[in-house]
């Protein structure tokens, strides 16, 4: 779902036909194909649909953050601070699959459906991006600059790229569309029909990140970009 503003959205909403990669495009079409085979053959399915995941073990989020910082390409916000997205930390979702496969039985709530499962803590992705870029001791920028006009940027420098072989932009016309227009889901249907509440808040998980990150940022700095590996559960949420 995307190219529209989404503020709490929920299940009810439908499929997006507006594809601009094939990451989405196959999403969709595999979420059908799965829900669809919902007591085929005795067989129960349900779909959980994270938000961006992060966490202890990330190389997708945070990397491509560090990856324009180290580059120099982080010097504007983009976009007003009051739009918000949301993210999944990755031991609330997987505990909303623990969740999901418990009532994933005959009779239960799961089977067929599908659910968006966050931290249910929408924040502007770069009031979140903050802190961990603040940790590595790196200086945040304080300029913001329109998102529609760094849309329009974007879209021309990609039609200039696939036309006449420029470099890829600096950003996807997509990625700048989660930073300038809101898009959050609920995660009541998870709540009512799963159980499901975020084990941790945002700031919790942050404290347990940070070291992980602060580390993987010096190994990229450094010009290492070996996955680090962290094994150990994190510590149980104080309150």
């Amino acid at each position: 779902m995307g190219g529209q503003r989404i503020s709490g959205g929920d299940e009810t909403l439908p499929y997006t036909e507006r594809f601009n990669d094939l990451y989405t495009e196959t999403k969709v079409v595999a979420e059908k194909f799965v829900l669809s085979q919902n007591g085929v053959g005795g067989m129960l399915t349900c779909s959980i649909r994270p938000s961006g995941i992060w966490g202890r073990g990330d190389q997708t989020m945070f990397r491509k953050v560090f990856e324009s910082v180290l580059a120099g390409h982080v010097k504007v916000l983009v976009g007003s601070e009051k739009v918000k997205l949301d993210n999944s930390y990755v031991h609330n979702l997987i505990h909303g699959f623990i969740l999901a496969a418990e009532h994933l039985v005959p009779g239960g709530s799961a089977p067929g459906q599908a659910y968006f499962v966050n931290d249910g803590e929408p924040i502007n992705m770069f009031e979140f991006s903050r802190p961990v870029v603040e940790a590595c001791g790196q200086p945040w920028p304080t300029v913001r600059v329109p998102g529609r006009l760094v849309w329009f940027a974007m879209k021309a420098w990609q039609f200039l790229h696939f036309r006449f072989g420029l470099p890829k932009p600096l950003l996807e016309p997509l990625a700048v569309e989660r930073l300038y227009l809101d898009n959050y889901f609920s995660i009541a249907k998870a709540e009512q029909d799963l159980g499901y509440r975020p084990l941790f808040t945002t700031e919790q998980a942050l404290q347990q990140c940070l070291p992980y990150y602060v580390e993987l940022f010096d190994r990229m700095k450094a010009g290492s970009g070996e996955p680090l590996v962290h094994a150990a559960a994190p510590s149980a949420p104080k309150g």
